[in-house]
């Protein structure tokens, strides 16, 4: 018995097989390297933001050292604390009889990139 093998359409197979499994492999390997640039972009924003929480939270705490101390002026109210990209706002009440105050403003605002791709997407009904 004589049995011939035909490698023709198993060899075409085979090669799309290939092709798929490497394009595949090019779209994985793509994924991963936008997910990791962005998980850094996110892990930069989001430690520049806790600097700039961790800010205010000490003009806070000086703001009240100045109360307990009585020697609070007009200007002491209000502060901008300056990061890379970020503005945090903050402004304080005037301090009651007892000494409390309430926080009226606390904004962390982008500041306008004239170059970012993304200034023309629309936010929505303003």
């Amino acid at each position: 018995m004589n049995h011939k093998i035909r490698l023709g359409p198993i060899a075409v197979f085979l090669v799309v097989v290939a092709i798929i499994l490497t394009t595949l492999a090019i779209l994985t390997l793509a994924t991963t390297n936008a997910d990791k640039v962005m998980a850094e972009r996110f892990a930069s924003v989001t430690s520049l933001r806790y600097e700039l929480e961790a800010e205010g939270q000490q003009f806070l705490r000086d703001y009240d050292e100045k109360v307990s101390q009585g020697a609070v002026t007009d200007a002491d109210r209000t502060t901008e604390i300056q990061g890379t990209g970020y503005t945090l706002k903050i402004e304080v009440s005037e301090p009651d009889a007892n000494g409390s105050f309430d926080i009226v403003k606390w904004d962390l605002e982008k500041d306008w990139n004239a170059d970012d791709p993304y200034q023309h997407i629309w936010k929505g009904a303003e």
